[in-house]
């Protein structure tokens, strides 16, 4: 991989997401301590803040790294102009969203999987992006197809994981725009939460696959670094459990013509159609890698990272089992699986980087990274988790926490803790990609 090439293009995009991601999280902190929030009187800066932190690590970081992925396992080298418009589009949008809060006072809006910021620049900023994203995917889609026809069955699992995924983003665009089609006009509608909360909710759901179409062909190739995940499930059986999984996301926008986008039975449509079809790839790769991940010793990164990323989905997804209503149970879920999701990539990251001579890092440190990270994304989960089963709401901050007792305190004291331990392995990573792009390595991955 060439620092020049349409894939370091990609990653670039998503290490700037992150390190954005990880400002506006500083920002967070900022806008709630005593006197420092009078920096920002014109608007509710914390939320303001916020909204913009979880577009970035939930949109874009993620379909940036797919993007990556997509162009890395085809051996994408060429700097040609074409290949990187989509790249240099998915800049434009990422510029668009992080400088909206500046511009003026704007309305955040605490919808799921795309919070909104009402302002048109933001809103551009989103639609820029996912186009960008799309384009790149079908330029590169003919080489993933190549790749995953291959003999060998790993190359079935992570080039078919990977074609998945862009299948899934296009199903995702297409359910934003029926949504939007479907919903009217903006100023028809009262309440700007009910009115994004339906434009954004079968689309995110349907990303969702996305994200785990990804984390599954990353999950495979940190096993074979490993050592020991060549052969992880058989090559008819892999395209077996893809198929499966993508009729869920086929079927997904025709959920508009049976159901209004904004009614009850939408809502438990695509909840549903989550809940069965996008753990199914997860369950197969994850059992398979964690096995190969403690018997292979080739790579103690790739298997440290890769242990800790499936045990952090799997108890993510164990959480999901335990909902009911509208408590912290519901982020604990959330946050385990997408943070087992980032563990995986960044894990990926740190190896093609190393490899490519671009970061000189000893493993500890290495080691260090993915471990705090894992950690603690760990028991922030088990924190959320604990508030949760004592009824502490999702979605409050602060005095309306009502945090009057001990297992409330419990939950959001451990939640704390390993809040400190994820940021601090994410402020490492950024550290190690930014040292990574500024050197002089030999591009020899």
């Amino acid at each position: 991989m060439k620092k020049s090439s349409v894939s370091a293009a990609w990653l670039y995009a998503a290490i700037v997401s992150m390190m954005f991601m990880g400002i506006y999280a500083l920002l967070v902190a900022l806008a709630r301590a005593p006197g420092l929030n009078t920096l920002f009187p014109s608007q509710d800066f914390f939320r303001v803040a916020l909204m913009t932190h979880v577009v970035l690590s939930l949109l874009i970081w993620f379909l940036a790294f797919v993007m990556f992925l997509a162009y890395r396992v085809t051996q994408e080298s060429s700097p040609s102009v074409l290949g990187k418009i989509p790249a240099v589009g998915a800049y434009v949008g990422i510029a668009m969203i992080v400088i909206t809060p500046f511009t003026g006072p704007v309305t955040p809006i605490l919808n799921n999987y795309v919070p909104v910021l009402d302002h048109g620049l933001y809103l551009a900023g989103v639609v820029v992006f996912l186009v960008s994203a799309v384009a790149g995917w079908l330029m590169v889609a003919p080489a993933l197809w190549r790749y995953a026809r291959g003999v060998e069955p790993l190359q079935a699992l992570v080039g078919g994981s990977l074609l998945s995924a862009g299948v899934a983003l296009i199903a995702g665009v297409v359910c934003f725009a029926l949504a939007w089609s479907l919903l009217g006009g903006y100023d028809q509608v009262e309440d700007p939460k009910t009115y994004y909360e339906s434009l954004f909710w079968g689309g995110g759901h349907v990303l969702q696959f996305t994200n785990t179409f990804a984390v599954m062909a990353v999950w495979a190739l940190l096993a074979s670094m490993a050592g020991k995940g060549d052969k992880l499930i058989p090559y008819r059986a892999v395209w077996a459990i893809l198929a499966v999984m993508i009729v869920f996301v086929l079927v997904a926008p025709f959920a508009y013509f049976m159901n209004p986008a904004d009614s009850h039975e939408a809502r438990v449509f695509f909840m549903e159609l989550k809940r069965w079809g996008a753990g199914i790839g997860a369950i197969a790769v994850g059992a398979a890698a964690l096995f190969a991940a403690r018997t292979g010793s080739a790579d103690p990164v790739a298997s440290r990272g890769l242990t800790l990323s499936i045990l952090l989905f799997g108890l993510g997804g164990a959480i999901s089992l335990t909902l009911q209503g509208s408590d912290t149970r519901v982020p604990a879920h959330y946050h385990g699986v997408i943070g087992a999701v980032t563990l995986g990539f960044m894990t990926y990251a740190l190896k093609v980087t190393t490899l490519a001579g671009w970061l000189t890092v000893k493993e500890k440190w290495q080691k260090t990274q993915v471990t705090l990270y894992g950690a603690g994304q760990s028991l922030f989960v088990a924190g959320l988790f604990i508030g949760g089963l004592a009824g502490l709401p999702r979605k409050t901050f602060g005095a309306a926490q009502e945090l009057d007792s001990v297992l409330k305190k419990t939950g959001m004291g451990v939640m704390g803790i390993g809040g400190l331990l994820a940021v601090s392995g994410g402020v490492m990573f950024i550290i190690f990609m930014l040292r990574a792009f500024f050197s002089r390595g030999k591009d020899e991955a």
